[in-house]
């Protein structure tokens, strides 16, 4: 005859008590970590990543037209609210220029902004042209015929109309990307030799996909505190008095997902359909993640205490919830809202 198994119901109240509040933070800290993917990743008035947001994170956006370099795609990106962010240059050329103030004193602005789009695409022009040194060194870039009329500032132009390269990046651009330059984010990427600025030139070979660096660090990060979370979540899990068949499921499958989920980061890196396959089971993974999780804390929650401990957990869970539609209403809604007009109106 077997002995009789061991449930968390015979711990004292106050060891039961710690446990509920345990779960709880792990519930709120999860909801936390939702937060910060809808800031990191998620497109602009969507609160979480879309499939194609997934697919372009973890294995590059799959449209060939997008497969340019890191400074291309920065350059060519419209003014928005994501400058030092992960979106765009351009305003280093307008807004965020020295002397753009007193420069709007001294013509309109939109004649103004004509010439500082000319350097940007004079700028474009010496990246899509092959990046020529001999260009930079000379601080010398001819325009091409299909130019034409183009304006460009006059302080980076030569007397036969050529344009001054090496000296527009370092007046829009180094004086912030360099060691103890004005912006201490930028300072972390120097375009202030040549060497460096053909580091971003070169054409990313997985658009848009964080690097492989940044993904090993957060692999490595995810595994440790994963690991340990959701193996006492599981385990809390395990020691509960729902059937066997529920707790060998339930007890190690958000930790296994999590497995799973990490695994698929790295194999979205393959090139092609099987790739984005590869991220696409990034939404599946996480979503059993989240699932699991939540079942997880809500059963265990429910089995620590008697009749009266539950009736209080569903009051909570009831307010919680009427909580949650305050804060969408309030808060989230808005947020959203302004998200896209901001994406619209830049």
């Amino acid at each position: 005859m077997l002995p009789p198994r061991f449930t968390l119901r015979e711990l004292p109240f106050s060891a039961r008590l710690t446990l509920a509040l345990f779960l709880v933070s792990v519930g709120l800290g999860y909801g936390a970590a939702l937060v910060q993917i809808h800031f990191q990743h998620a497109s602009p008035g969507e609160f979480m990543p879309s499939a194609h947001d997934v697919v372009v994170k973890f294995h590059g956006d799959p449209d060939p037209l997008k497969r340019v370099s890191t400074l291309q795609r920065l350059l060519e990106a419209g003014e928005g609210p994501s400058f030092n962010g992960s979106g765009t240059m351009a305003p280093a050329f307008t807004t965020r220029s020295s002397g753009w103030k007193s420069a709007l004193r001294q013509k309109p602005e939109a004649d103004l902004r004509r010439e500082r789009d000319g350097e940007r695409e004079a700028v474009l022009i010496w990246l899509k042209e092959g990046l020529s040194q001999a260009a930079y060194d000379a601080d010398r870039l001819p325009l091409p015929t299909s130019w034409g009329d183009k304006p460009v500032t006059t302080d980076f132009k030569t007397d036969d109309g050529a344009v001054k390269i090496k000296s527009l990046l370092t007046e829009r651009c180094v004086r912030c990307h360099q060691k103890d330059g004005d912006d201490q984010n930028a300072a972390n990427f120097p375009l202030d030799n040549y060497a460096a600025i053909a580091k971003y030139a070169r054409v990313e070979p997985a658009p848009g996909a964080m690097s492989l660096v940044k993904l090993a660090q957060s692999t490595h990060a995810h595994l440790l505190s994963f690991a340990m979370l959701y193996t006492l979540t599981g385990l809390l899990f395990a020691l509960t008095n729902y059937p066997a068949w529920l707790r060998v499921t339930l007890g190690p499958l958000v930790l296994a997902a999590q497995l799973a989920d990490i695994a698929c980061w790295w194999l979205a890196r393959i090139d092609g359909v099987v790739g984005e396959q590869f991220a696409m089971a990034i939404l599946w993974t996480g979503a059993i993640v989240g699932a699991g999780l939540a079942a997880q804390i809500v059963l265990t929650l429910f089995h620590l205490f008697d009749k009266a401990g539950r009736c209080v957990l569903l009051v909570l869970f009831l307010l919680g919830g009427a909580g949650l539609g305050v804060l969408k209403q309030h808060v989230i809604d808005p947020h959203l809202e302004a998200q896209k007009a901001a994406t619209t109106h830049s």
